[in-house]
């Protein structure tokens, strides 16, 4: 006996095990030179719920720094004086079909992800031409651009105001999708 204990003091022993309580987290049995003693499996299921626990904290801390609430519109500024139909939706989110006449404006607000993806298209018709897309809200694109996205459809495409300071703004328009 007093062997074997000998060999335990000096020696750093590392085991894994799958731990049937919680299938997810393996433990790891240390036996340390300077404490002489065994990290038990609950203490060692503690410490991983706690990293668990905190990794859990530090993504709503992420997603609340992060993340941004915007405002986005779409007015109709066709040439000709022509009814626009559009119909704009998301992964998750259907906002349905929309008519809006010459300077009429819809809009939405919506919250971003912390995981980048945030995206927002519609379809745009006009008379019996045809249907034609664009990516109103592509949060790798629109992040930094604004916050309150302001679109105007033109037969072009569509155009919205950036890089605006307290002196002016530059409207940039866009090919349709």
């Amino acid at each position: 006996m007093n062997q074997s204990h000998n060999k335990l003091k000096s020696l750093y022993i590392s085991t894994y095990c799958f731990c049937s309580e919680h299938p997810l987290v393996f433990c790891h049995y240390y036996v340390f030179k300077k404490y002489k003693r065994l990290i038990s499996r609950k203490r060692v299921l503690e410490v991983a719920m706690s990293r668990f626990v905190r990794s859990i904290l530090l993504l709503f801390m992420l997603r609340l720094v992060c993340a941004k609430h915007v405002n986005l519109s779409i007015t109709n500024n066709l040439e000709g004086n022509e009814d626009l139909s559009i119909h704009c939706k998301s992964k998750d989110d259907d906002l349905g079909l929309h008519l809006l006449h010459v300077n009429q404006t819809f809009g939405w607000g919506f919250g971003t992800n912390i995981f980048w993806k945030t995206l927002f298209f519609c379809s745009f018709q006009w008379g019996k031409g045809l249907l034609l897309y664009y990516d109103v809200y592509k949060e790798i694109r629109d992040f930094d651009l604004c916050e309150n996205c302001h679109w105007h459809i033109h037969k072009a495409g569509p155009c919205r105001y950036e890089s605006c300071t307290l002196e002016s703004c530059v409207c940039k328009c866009y090919k349709w999708n």
